[in-house]
């Protein structure tokens, strides 16, 4: 967390200068993953957090409100329910192995607030150029930490943080996915999850949905279930991400996936995880239809 220079903070917005990511946040390819990717996102989030991102300016004595405030208060927590992430075409080469240490731009800001829930947006741009590499948004739900159940944000709270909601950016998250149900035709694994995959909500951390998506598209396009895609589906880029988190899950439980491609767009591949016959979530993936020629390492 001591490899970043701020540059900006205040509630609702937040701004900083990072090192680039270590070999820790990287696939076999050698470049970041779409995990590592949601690992760094985190590291980020708490860089944002520490600074005040996600604080009142105004709490009902006139103090800062944080979201530790709020859910001792109130006994709530913030789960995210979306996601969309957009990578530029340059992402992959920029955050390569062969690119070495520097620096990146991060943004973060509040795009959405409801009584119930708050949406944010986060930019990795570079930091001479100022074009972005990265964009992604997400939209957290309020929920009731004792019966888990959706729960309503203090009113002064909601209020002070709707005045911070940037306005001069198009969101983008612009509807609620579709409903995502496998076809007879699908592909289906399983994996078991491991206490290691949980975060401090006692539940699967999202990055690791990520990594479960990625691993059962690799077995698929490797087994030849795909079309078009028939080497390992790490070396096609990803150029965009959607994702519905439906349910929660915990460790030691069996997910049974499943992941098909779009009828009329071979790049869109699509996941549904269920728990017990319940589908707890659902993304599609937007590859390149392209292997990388970006290769970092050798292949064995």
């Amino acid at each position: 967390m001591a490899n970043y220079t701020l540059r900006h903070a205040m509630p609702g917005r937040c701004e900083f200068d990072m090192i680039s990511p270590s070999s820790v946040y990287r696939d076999r390819t050698g470049h970041v993953s779409l995990w590592g990717m949601g690992k760094l996102e985190q590291e980020a989030t708490t860089i944002c957090g520490d600074h005040g991102f996600m604080s009142s300016p105004r709490g009902d004595h006139g103090f800062m409100l944080s979201p530790r405030d709020i859910a001792k208060a109130n006994d709530i927590s913030f789960f995210l329910i979306s996601e969309k992430r957009i990578v530029s075409p340059a992402f992959r080469t920029k955050f390569s192995w062969c690119g070495g240490l520097e620096k990146y731009r991060v943004k973060f800001s509040v795009s959405s607030m409801t009584p119930r829930s708050i949406g944010t947006k986060r930019v990795f741009s570079d930091i001479d150029t100022g074009g972005w590499f990265f964009k992604s948004e997400n939209k957290l739900v309020a929920v009731n930490v004792k019966n888990r159940l959706s729960a309503n944000l203090p009113q002064s709270y909601y209020e002070s943080m709707s005045e911070l909601v940037d306005h001069e950016e198009e969101p983008l998250i612009t509807s609620r996915q579709d409903t995502l149900t496998p076809p007879d035709t699908a592909f289906k694994t399983s994996i078991q999850t491991r206490y290691s995959d949980l975060d401090f909500n006692s539940h699967i951390n999202t990055s690791e949905y990520y990594r479960f998506c990625t691993d059962a598209s690799s077995q698929a396009a490797v087994s030849g279930y795909y079309r078009h895609f028939t080497s390992d589906i790490v070396k096609y880029p990803v150029m965009m991400t959607e994702a519905t988190f439906l349910g929660e899950c915990g460790p030691d439980e069996d997910l049974v996936i499943y992941t098909w491609q779009d009828d009329d767009d071979f790049t869109k591949l699509y996941f549904a995880f269920y728990l017990k016959e319940v589908k707890i979530f659902q993304s599609c993936f937007k590859h390149d239809s392209k292997i990388s020629q970006d290769k970092v390492i050798s292949s064995l």
